[in-house]
């Protein structure tokens, strides 16, 4: 599903918003923040269609990270970015309030963006203060959405349900060789399956696949078990 998105269309939206999801500690010498940064990429339709997916997701991943409020800097915000590998550049930035906003503020450099997240940093600190409160949480979620044409996005979905399909096929091999018994329908159906995708010509050769692949993930499975027993 690989796909060069240099030549689409494409926008940055970050947020930065803050949440009171953690029971507060009062035993804290001073209060921290707790950043939790979402890194989304997906893909979407250049016009809207409710017949298929609204998207596709091609990276989302989780990052924490821990500071005390009174040595809060520029440099460790700008330090997040670097910290989190986010797997895209950050241009075409666009800044929201909070993530569920339509509008937004665009055309923002990241050092706009840092400004931002600080000025956001500045108003939960203040709150803090008054409340008396130690533990701060904020959630910052930064997502790529990448603008593709009708065929290039179909042609995307069918080759995510292909790999899929193949993940499933390989399941179901590894736990059969660990001894678990599907029944002849179970594998009628997958086969059905892998027709309907069109993953290839011949359903043997996806079966032969899966089983070379099974059977290798199953003997680096337990190699490491027995290392870890040595």
């Amino acid at each position: 599903m690989a796909l060069s998105h240099s030549n689409h269309d494409s926008k940055i939206y970050v947020s930065a918003t803050p949440y009171n999801v953690y029971k507060d500690d009062q035993s804290l010498e001073s209060p921290f923040i707790t950043f939790k940064l979402n890194i989304k990429m997906s893909y979407v339709l250049d016009k809207p269609d409710k017949s298929v997916p609204s998207y596709i997701s091609k990276h989302d991943s989780w990052h924490e990270f821990e500071h005390p409020v009174n040595e809060l800097t520029r440099g460790f915000i700008c330090s997040l970015f670097v910290n989190a590998k986010i797997p895209f550049a950050l241009t075409n930035l666009h800044w929201k309030k909070h993530d569920y906003d339509k509008e937004s503020i665009p055309l923002m450099t990241t050092d706009c963006v840092v400004s931002s997240i600080l000025d956001v940093c500045s108003d939960m600190i203040n709150a803090a203060r008054e409340s008396g409160r130690k533990k701060l949480f904020l959630l910052v979620m930064i997502k790529k959405q990448v603008v593709v044409p009708r065929d290039e996005y179909l042609a995307m979905l069918k080759a995510k349900e292909g790999q899929e399909v193949l993940r499933n096929v390989e399941d179901m091999i590894r736990l059969q060789a660990r001894g678990w018994n599907f029944r002849p329908s179970d594998w009628e159906g997958m086969a059905n399956v892998v027709r309907r995708v069109g993953l290839v010509d011949s359903i043997k050769n996806v079966l032969d696949l899966a089983a070379e692949h099974a059977t290798n993930e199953s003997t680096k499975q337990d190699s490491n078990i027995k290392e870890c027993d040595a």
